[in-house]
């Protein structure tokens, strides 16, 4: 990436799944599920952002574990019923001005 260059803006999904259940993960709870709804319903609404999987923001107990990035809302605890407050969020975040490196 250039000097000054924007990083493109992204949507993180956690789809980290531990070996033990022991522990709670963003996988075990349903993060790739998350990741599809969320894929699907950004190309149904035709928004200019990929939806991209990512191994563990470190916030495992409360996930699953949505980002939108960089410098983006995080969101906590993400379950279908949320998608479209998350949706409403990613259109506000594409609008607003890329910020430069």
């Amino acid at each position: 990436m250039t000097q000054g260059a924007a990083e493109p803006k992204k949507v993180l999904v956690c789809v980290h799944h531990r070996l033990t259940d022991a522990k709670p993960s963003c996988g075990a709870r349903g993060g790739r599920r998350i990741a599809e709804l969320l894929t699907a319903e950004v190309a149904r609404r035709g928004l200019p952002i990929p939806v991209e999987l990512f191994i563990c923001f470190g916030q495992c107990e409360r996930g699953p574990n949505v980002r939108l990035a960089p410098g983006g809302v995080f969101f906590h605890g993400v379950t279908a019923e949320r998608i479209e407050e998350i949706v409403v969020a990613i259109s506000a975040f594409l609008e607003q001005p890329a910020e430069g490196r």
